[in-house]
């Protein structure tokens, strides 16, 4: 047990709302560390089906586990946010309700943040139903160091996550990039599912810092099922969150060659998804841009020198 004058060095923070049916097999992965000196931060989002009283039995058992409740929801996000105002530890880790750690998460990710220039660390992680059916992730990238610019062609890509629950960070770091809305060219809802505050917490973490640090072990599993956030897509929601704010970042970081093309790669992405034709300027003015003609040459010669990329070298790199 931390006294209070020494505060934990990790917080695992896990937010939930009605997960009953998971919570147990959550927390008590967070409290399987090998890595000792941490702390459990459980925000329950006014919970009615019996997940509060779970959370609470262990707070009663395990000193570690700190709970606290809203006392209406307050949305995803924001629930995000209490989860980091209440954490203790130099170094948060986001555990979501469903999902799990392997025992060995801590102490193999925390050494990587020894170095102050490493922004944030992630890993492969399990993906599936359950543990014993799961496949991996996010494993195989080239290398354990990578540059900002690296790190966000890999998550345009879908080769590293866009979920925080892969990460590793400072919790100063985490609470200075959590944001719950954007003034994004079409205006969206992020608070009410998270897609674009999520991933936003990396990229803007990482161009804050010289490098990001991989490990290609599986140290976390993402658990899928009909309610899961992975799952909930309706009317591409999740989808359009995640371009508007790759878009966003993109205006304001890097040239307007690197975000005409990711639009570029987004229509094809798009196109293939919706199985229609999508009018270039359509997609150029949802994404931050004006729909003029410059801009619609650029996005269809991008285009074409994607497909080319896939099938030549096997492999895209939108941001150069």
């Amino acid at each position: 047990m931390n006294a209070a004058k020494n505060p934990p060095k990790v917080s695992i923070l896990i937010p939930v709302y009605n997960r009953k049916n998971y919570i147990a097999e959550c927390i008590q992965s967070a409290l399987d560390q090998t890595f000792s000196d941490f702390e459990v931060v459980v925000v329950d989002n006014a919970s009615d089906d019996g997940t509060w009283e779970i959370c609470q039995n262990f707070s009663k058992i395990d000193q570690r586990v700190r709970v606290f409740r809203n006392g209406s929801n307050i949305g995803p996000v924001r629930n995000w946010i209490r989860c980091v105002q209440e954490a203790k530890g130099a170094y948060s880790k986001i555990l979501f309700s469903d999902d799990c750690l392997v025992p060995t998460c801590l102490s193999e990710m925390l050494p990587k943040l020894n170095d102050p220039q490493v922004a944030l660390v992630y890993c492969a992680a399990y993906v599936g139903s359950s543990v014993a059916n799961a496949v991996i992730f996010y494993g195989k990238n080239e290398s354990p160091r990578l540059s900002p610019a690296q790190f966000f062609n890999l998550i345009l890509t879908a080769k590293a996550p866009v979920s925080p629950g892969a990460v590793l960070l400072r919790t100063d770091d985490l609470l200075k990039h959590l944001h719950v809305q954007f003034e994004t060219a079409t205006p969206r809802e992020y608070e009410k599912n998270g897609a674009g505050p999520d991933v936003m917490i990396l990229l803007l973490t990482a161009h804050s810092h010289a490098c990001v640090a991989y490990i290609d072990t599986p140290l976390v599993f993402f658990r899928m099922h009909k309610n899961s956030f992975s799952m909930a897509n309706a009317n591409n929601t999740v989808t359009d969150g995640y371009q508007s704010v790759f878009s966003l970042f993109l205006t304001k970081n890097y040239s307007s060659k690197n975000w005409l093309r990711y639009l570029s790669f987004s229509w094809l992405q798009d196109m293939k998804l919706r199985k229609k034709w999508i009018l270039p300027g359509e997609h150029l003015r949802k994404y931050e841009g004006t729909g003029s003609f410059y801009e619609m040459v650029g996005l269809m010669s991008y285009a074409v020198a994607h497909v080319v990329d896939k099938f030549v070298k096997g492999r895209l790199d939108i941001i150069k």
